[in-house]
């Protein structure tokens, strides 16, 4: 596997998998201090490059996210409401409709999604401090798990 190849494992060990530092480089083959100094490098380039803005993000919950876009939903109100002749723009207008459907759609979901989350962290934390082995043998599904609750979550998923 090329550097650039791992440092980009590296990065998604670290935020999709919420492996440690020593973990990864043990996992790639490589110095702790590489993946370290991945990481700090990642940090300098800012917010959005940052390892641990993203797993943060990541691992954000739906009602979470629900509650952002419920925030972002609300400043366009508040502009609305200064100016009401913005809405007098059918771009915005239409818009806004949209952006209060996603919002119903995500809410419905984001109880269920944020109870089915929880609860795989859960498990996957009790693996790791009670069955070690069983929690390694997990480890390549819960990318698939997440996936398909994203899938549901977006109205993609099989589970309609």
């Amino acid at each position: 596997m090329a550097k650039d190849d791992k440092r980009e494992e590296a990065e998604k060990l670290y935020v999709r998998q919420s492996m440690t530092c020593p973990q990864i480089a043990a996992e790639l083959g490589v110095n702790d201090g590489t993946v370290y100094r991945w990481k700090a490098e990642a940090a300098a380039q800012g917010e959005t490059t940052d390892w641990d803005a993203q797993r943060r993000a990541f691992n954000m919950s739906p009602r979470e996210l629900v509650s952002i876009y419920s925030e972002s939903l609300k400043a366009w109100v508040v502009k609305i409401k200064r100016n009401p002749e913005t809405l007098s723009d059918p771009k915005i207008a239409d818009a806004i409709v949209k952006h209060i459907s996603a919002l119903q759609k995500l809410d419905n979901r984001s109880q269920y999604m944020g109870v089915a989350l929880d609860l795989i962290k859960i498990a996957n934390q009790w693996l790791a401090e009670n069955q070690p082995e069983l929690k390694a043998r997990m480890e390549p599904y819960w990318e698939s798990v997440y996936q398909e609750l994203a899938k549901y979550s977006t109205g993609k998923g099989l589970f309609e």
